[in-house]
């Protein structure tokens, strides 16, 4: 009888979690046996694969529920027969059965209407009492070579003459054909390692990577599945603080919040019962409105914070050499150039409908500059913006790289709004082998994956692409925006704060 009644429960209580930032839509959700069935849309997606370009895809993931209360990660077949997906989708499986990549057969770029797909678990699903099934939208950059460097930004890597590197393969490199242009002359760099692995990730084959910074809303709905241990080790404040309690802002100033509006809406208990996180961006005690800023980056991340989010999800952390690769892509290094390719910014300062899913800026960049959210721009007497706006605000149907401030590859910010952690070409660093997160922390709510840097001390983590306080000096000089720039390359930055937070691969 009480099998029964947990089954009627599962099959009444399937969450859908959605992200808006590119209206990316779960819905009308149903279970069938083992299989998952559900609807699925998102606006602007594209597939120039065929043409050696990139295409965006969906990652899904599934979380159950079990009778304890505790949420586990539920496996997916890898064989592609046990999934389904009408035109004009198609539904790629994973090897290690985390996950499923949806994506849009047909070449060129269009809205995907409503599509049924289904997926099926090889984990139990009648073992747990509430499914939930998460969806991050992705990019896949092509395999190929590229540049490393662009030859003028401070810090950045060259090759043992000086000149930006053609990485042409993943084979491993001797770090005596490496070498650091115009070094920080204020902080010394890291030194660079011996020896990089074959396996440490380069950039030239082919990979996942997130299409947006980390969104506030997607760490809320993480949070949400941890235990009251992990949401503490995992947040700035204790879970059983009052409800309305700003959770990641900095606890010796909480009234500094810097757009972020990640609140306590019910408490947790020390005995154990875990808090329910919500948004509150606009700060008025009435969680998950229209413009409590749901979709805006997350800031207030540490290396921890981050490395767990991906591990939780089954994503990876990117090394510096892949973010050059997504920024750059097939083209010739522009000295001291930002992620649309060009080395003059145009600063987005004021927003409208601020707080919405359709959040954006009133600024439109001047010709041939991108548009960035970055900092030290006084406004109205004040320091303008001073946070993070949404991820992809500046995107649109009618946009162009320039006025959306797009990668190469269509990836969104990566220069400006939050800096983002990557694995540093370091001795640490080095050791990183790309491997996947497995859906599982350890209790005290870490990454449990092997060589994917300490999460407390942060060695061999790099930031990289700047951030919505950043200066921008000129070329060759601090320039924090610049893809190449490693400034910073000196600091373990396992804190958090304000201006950070980031973005994962597969």
């Amino acid at each position: 009888m009480q099998k029964a009644i947990i089954t009627l429960v599962f099959f009444q209580i399937l969450v859908i979690c959605q992200l808006l930032a590119n209206n990316l839509t779960l819905g009308k959700a149903n279970i069938n046996g083992n299989t998952i069935e559900l609807d699925i849309s998102w606006d602007n997606a594209w597939n120039y694969w065929q043409q050696g370009g990139s295409k965006d895809a969906v990652w899904l993931f599934v979380k159950g529920k079990n009778s304890s209360g505790v949420w586990e990660h539920i496996d997916l077949s890898i064989e592609s027969k046990n999934h389904y997906s009408m035109p004009p989708l198609s539904i790629e499986p994973v090897s290690d059965g985390k996950g499923v990549f949806v994506y849009a057969q047909a070449s060129g770029s269009y809205d995907v209407t409503t599509t049924q797909i289904s997926i099926m678990a090889t984990t139990l699903i009648s073992a747990f009492t509430h499914i939930r099934v998460f969806a991050i939208e992705m990019v896949h950059i092509p395999q190929g070579e590229y540049f490393l460097g662009d030859g003028a930004s401070v810090s950045s890597l060259v090759d043992a003459i000086g000149n930006p590197i053609l990485i042409t393969s993943e084979r491993a490199i001797d770090g005596n054909s490496l070498s650091i242009l115009n070094a920080n002359e204020q902080f010394p760099p890291e030194t660079l390692p011996t020896f990089i692995p074959d396996e440490f990730p380069k950039g030239y084959k082919s990979f996942y990577v997130m299409k947006y910074e980390l969104s506030q809303v997607q760490y809320v709905d993480f949070l949400n599945t941890l235990s009251f241990l992990q949401q503490q080790k995992r947040t700035a404040f204790t879970p059983s603080s009052p409800s309305g309690t700003f959770a990641m802002v900095n606890p010796y100033q909480p009234d500094s919040l810097y757009r972020n509006g990640i609140a306590i809406s019910v408490s947790g208990s020390v005995s154990g019962t875990p808090a329910i996180y919500a948004m509150d961006g606009n700060a008025n005690g009435i969680f998950n409105e229209d413009d409590d800023g749901l979709h805006r980056a997350a800031n207030f991340l540490s290396w921890g914070d981050l490395t767990a989010y991906l591990d939780w999800a089954a994503l990876r952390p990117i090394t510096e050499m892949e973010f050059e690769k997504i920024c750059r892509g097939v083209l010739q290094p522009v000295a001291g150039e930002f992620a649309w390719g060009t080395s003059t910014v145009t600063n987005a300062n004021n927003p409208v409908n601020d707080g919405t899913v359709f959040e954006a800026v009133s600024e439109v960049p001047i010709e041939g500059s991108g548009l960035a959210n970055h900092g030290n721009v006084v406004a109205n007497g004040g320091w303008g913006l001073r946070g993070v706006l949404r991820a992809g605000f500046a995107a649109n149907d009618t946009t162009n790289r320039f006025e959306s401030g797009a990668a190469f590859y269509g990836v969104m910010e990566m220069s400006g709004n939050a800096w983002e952690y990557t694995i540093m070409v370091s001795s640490d660093g080095a050791l990183f082998t790309g491997i996947c997160g497995d859906g599982i922390l350890d209790e005290n709510g870490n990454a449990n994956q092997p060589y994917w840097c300490n999460p407390d001390n942060a060695f061999g983590v790099l930031l990289k692409g700047g951030a919505w306080s950043s200066t921008i000096s000129e070329v060759g000089s601090w320039r924090d925006l610049a893809i190449s720039d490693r400034f910073y390359s000196h600091i373990k930055p396992q804190t958090r704060r304000s201006t950070t937070g980031g973005r994962g691969g597969r």
